[in-house]
């Protein structure tokens, strides 16, 4: 089992639940005549009335939290995908499994990929007065909302600058546009 250590406190980000803040690491029972065992309890930022429970010794759950970005780590993810782009798959069902295998990643630099792709469908879409699939929407709205989450509370700015913030980051000349220090 990989150790990994959370404690009381940190913010983490959960999957498609986002960041999260650790209420409590407690003792309990998921299960009838099943021993207890410790849990972190999750308390999404966004959601006050949801709480999320990780077995402590569940690596692959486990595995699915990590500390949130940093600003650093943040610029870097946005500028080194500038030249890099995810192409559009036509058959619907091997897209959305590899769009949700993408979003349950939680950010990262393959889900800012995956927004701009569907983004540019939609564009193209548009334009021959067609509309995105549900699923596709469904999924774009999913990881627009983590990216946003993430983004503005660690950069600290208003969720609607931030797509502003990564286009401005993509440019070529971004040195001299809003980038925040």
């Amino acid at each position: 089992m990989t150790e990994r250590q959370f404690a009381i406190g940190d913010l983490v980000a959960y999957g498609i639940n986002g960041i999260c803040t650790i209420e409590n690491i407690e003792m309990m029972s998921m299960v009838t005549d099943m021993p207890e065992m410790p849990y972190y309890v999750l308390k999404p930022e966004n959601s006050d009335s949801s709480t999320v429970y990780i077995p402590v010794g569940n690596d692959k759950l486990v595995s699915k939290m990590r500390r949130v970005m940093t600003r650093d780590e943040i610029r870097e993810m946005v500028v080194d995908s500038k030249d890099k782009e995810i192409e559009w798959d036509n058959d619907r069902r091997y897209r959305n499994e590899q769009f949700h295998s993408i979003l349950a990643d939680g950010v990262h630099q393959e889900m800012i990929l995956m927004i701009d792709c569907i983004h540019k469908r939609k564009e193209k879409l548009t334009e021959t007065g067609k509309k995105l699939p549900a699923t596709d929407s469904n999924i774009l709205k999913q990881a627009e909302k983590l990216v946003v989450e993430e983004f503005s509370h660690v950069l600290d700015i208003e969720p609607r600058d931030v797509s502003r913030y990564i286009r401005t980051l993509r440019e070529d000349d971004y040195e001299d546009k809003f980038v925040l220090d």
